[in-house]
């Protein structure tokens, strides 16, 4: 069963962590993830709305963006009477992975960085659906005929180009098409199998959430 999300969740864990991101289905993918990762963010974890396209900002206008965010942050930590050890910014960089990305990602978590101390830029490499391709199995648990083709396997799927259309296209043929709300399921199946720790293939996007989880719930959040 889908682990539930939503902006309308609670904290009962203090200090808490903020989510956001382009849509539902990215926070509920952001929130399997991050408590897969670090399990003492059970309880700490709360949504927003509102995100603002920071990756494509500079100068004035991505200090802008950054500061609604701000104030969104503080409004809900308000809500939930709490202190703030971490907030995650969910976005899709819309294009493959290239030379272009570590400036754009230091870029935007120095802007957030400045806004909130501790806060990481979630820049997914196409999209989070290309985190999916890295976990055929989790695809095939999930609906039966879905199949990742072998052409995909071990691949770096940041460099792969519309991965959410290679699932609807070639990896769903079988089977109903994928819809993006299959994206916290599949990464739900991925943690049921035990295959979170060993993608078939490589993506630097990935990579770098994981990493970033894991220096916030040590240095954030364990006492």
């Amino acid at each position: 069963m889908r682990r539930k999300g939503g902006t309308r969740i609670a904290a009962t864990k203090r200090p808490i962590v903020v989510l956001a991101g382009e849509d539902s289905n990215d926070r509920k993918c952001l929130r399997i993830l991050l408590e897969a990762y670090c399990p003492d963010m059970h309880g700490r974890l709360v949504e927003i709305n509102g995100t603002l396209r920071l990756c494509d900002a500079t100068g004035v206008e991505l200090e802008r963006r950054v500061e609604r965010l701000r104030r969104l942050v503080n409004a809900r930590a308000a809500r939930d009477n709490a202190e703030v050890a971490c907030v995650f910014i969910h976005e899709d960089l819309d294009r493959t992975d290239g030379t272009d990305y570590h400036p754009i990602r230091e870029r935007v978590e120095k802007a957030l960085g400045k806004a909130f101390g501790s806060a990481h830029h979630v820049l997914a490499v196409w999209e989070t659906e290309a985190w999916l391709l890295l976990f055929p199995d989790a695809l095939a648990a999930l609906v039966a005929g879905w199949k990742l083709p072998q052409k995909y396997w071990g691949k770096d799927t940041g460099r792969l180009t519309d991965p959410k259309q290679i699932l609807m296209e070639e990896i769903s043929r079988s089977g109903r098409k994928y819809r993006e709300s299959d994206a916290p399921d599949v990464l739900e199946k991925a943690i049921a199998l035990g295959k979170l720790g060993n993608p078939l293939g490589s993506n630097r996007s990935w990579s770098q959430l994981r990493d970033d989880v894991e220096r916030c719930c040590s240095e954030h959040i364990s006492v």
